[in-house]
């Protein structure tokens, strides 16, 4: 096992120096920088081509004890996809006080008329009862794959409302919480279209469904600048981005599913385009893959070039792997490879606790909402990954100050953005010189936050929460602080 832990600022660094990859992978682009269609292909949908070759291979007999309940809070959003072919009882092995959200994939849209081909099992699986009594919110994934398919449901008034109505009426029938919209492949002639539907879609679940999520699987790269982020934030609660496929099966060199640096086009570039574009930070997740390429290669020097496509592998088959291989690392791109022969040079890049722990270092210095998981399932029976989770993005329940002196209260716990929260001050702190002006600082001290606050009993204050990250805050009721907790769900 690799160690060696960069401190974020000299990664940071790294970042803004430029640091070039030596490996030539293809890779994802950003809007407006220029890519050669005669070296480089436009990477396949992630969600679309799995679903197409699934069901992919989750070894069994990895046994572990069943996990017990976090002793911590969770402090940002987790938002995982179920696909349709994972078996409902893979859901024994979810750690349901460590998600947030669950995405049932999918409504499949008949692009002509918005009307389902499949809902896979929606009316019956038993992962929406459970995840529904553990409190988490289910979220009905609707999929339309490609350029012509989305062009046609976009462009198609009747469609799109069919599609609504249809979503709404199983949202209802099964007490959903609202949607994932998973359109891959818009083209740019859509835009306008798209910004229109979302709208639409969201006055319909406003008034059929009482505080309804939209969440939205969002494109690593805005290959045909369809995607007018800024426009679609009014409407969109969530968007989660596709922080994957950077290599992906068709790539002409091996190399990182999900570079966090190293490849010019990577995980941190793009999530800063999203909140350079206008995503607020409160909305923004960073989605993970558990899964990982398995390539045919001439050689197994890192990121060689690739002799066919490649296979995609989940987390758990890579670690059933692992007893008779070398896990290798690579600093360049702070990922694990394997290079292994078989008949022939195979070499396979994929995420694991190390690699993902960087990521999640990422989330929380950029202030994001979350992360997200495609998919869950793929990691099987293993714990390494939930219990990343469990150490990145939870608080101690053990560990829940106040700092201010007995009887300094703050409630409910979470605050939740826009909604109410109340201060019980302390007897002493009435009789003196308190008053009613709160501020909301960072764990540096520093202001964040100067909610309006309206005394509404002796030693009682109300305020209205404002719209901050998730996160841990100190509040300052006249210089009696203590912490609080802040959700934006």
């Amino acid at each position: 096992m690799h160690n060696i832990r960069l401190p974020f600022l000299l990664l940071a660094g790294l970042l803004l120096a430029g640091l070039s990859a030596p490996l030539h992978v293809a890779t994802a682009q950003l809007p407006g920088a220029s890519r050669s269609s005669a070296t480089m292909g436009s990477p396949e949908s992630p969600h679309a081509a799995q679903a197409s070759q699934h069901p992919l291979a989750v070894p069994s007999g990895l046994t572990v004890p069943l996990r017990a309940r976090s002793s911590g809070t969770l402090t940002h959003v987790v938002h995982g996809y179920h696909p349709y072919w994972i078996s409902d009882a893979a859901a024994d092995n979810y750690r349901w006080d460590l998600l947030t959200h669950l995405a049932y994939f999918s409504y499949e849209v008949d692009a002509a008329s918005g009307e389902a081909v499949t809902i896979r099992n929606w009316r019956t699986t038993t992962v929406i009862d459970r995840a529904k009594a553990a409190g988490v919110k289910v979220l009905l994934t609707v999929t339309n794959f490609g350029a012509a398919n989305n062009r046609t449901l976009l462009s198609n008034a009747q469609s799109r409302d069919v599609l609504i109505t249809r979503l709404i009426a199983l949202l209802q029938e099964r007490g959903g919480s609202g949607v994932n919209i998973d359109f891959e492949s818009v083209p740019g002639d859509q835009r306008e279209n798209l910004v229109t539907f979302f709208a639409q879609l969201r006055a319909g679940l406003d008034a059929a469904i009482p505080d309804a999520v939209i969440s939205v699987a969002a494109p690593a790269v805005d290959w045909n600048a369809a995607w007018d982020v800024a426009a679609l934030a009014s409407s969109i609660d969530l968007f989660f981005v596709m922080c994957y496929d950077y290599s992906w099966s068709s790539s002409s060199n091996a190399g990182p599913v999900a570079p966090i640096r190293g490849m010019n086009y990577n995980v941190e570039r793009t999530l800063r385009w999203y909140l350079d574009q206008g995503v607020p930070p409160a909305r923004l997740l960073m989605g993970v893959p558990y899964y990982g390429y398995d390539w045919p290669v001439i050689d197994g020097t890192a990121g060689a070039a690739t002799t066919g496509t490649g296979t995609a592998r989940t987390y758990s088959a890579v670690a059933a792997s692992l007893p008779n291989r070398t896990r290798q690392w690579s600093e360049t791109f702070l990922n694990p490879w394997i290079a292994y022969e078989s008949g022939s040079w195979q070499q396979l890049w994929y995420d694991d606790a190390e690699s993902l722990e960087y990521k999640y270092q990422l989330v929380k210095d950029l202030g994001i909402a979350g992360v997200g998981m495609w998919a869950l399932g793929y990691d099987a029976d293993l714990p390494e990954l939930w219990n990343l989770i469990e150490r990145m993005f939870t608080r101690p329940t053990s560990v829940d100050p106040p700092t201010a002196p007995a009887g300094f209260a703050v409630w409910p716990q979470p605050l939740r953005n826009g909604g109410e929260g109340f201060v019980q001050l302390p007897d002493a702190a009435v009789r003196g010189t308190v008053t009613s002006r709160l501020l909301i600082r960072d764990l540096l001290g520093r202001k964040v936050a100067e909610p309006r606050a309206a005394r509404i009993s002796d030693g009682l204050i109300r305020f209205i929460v404002p719209s901050l990250p998730a996160g841990i805050y100190i509040l300052d009721a006249g210089g009696l602080r203590g912490r609080i907790l802040v959700s934006n769900f």
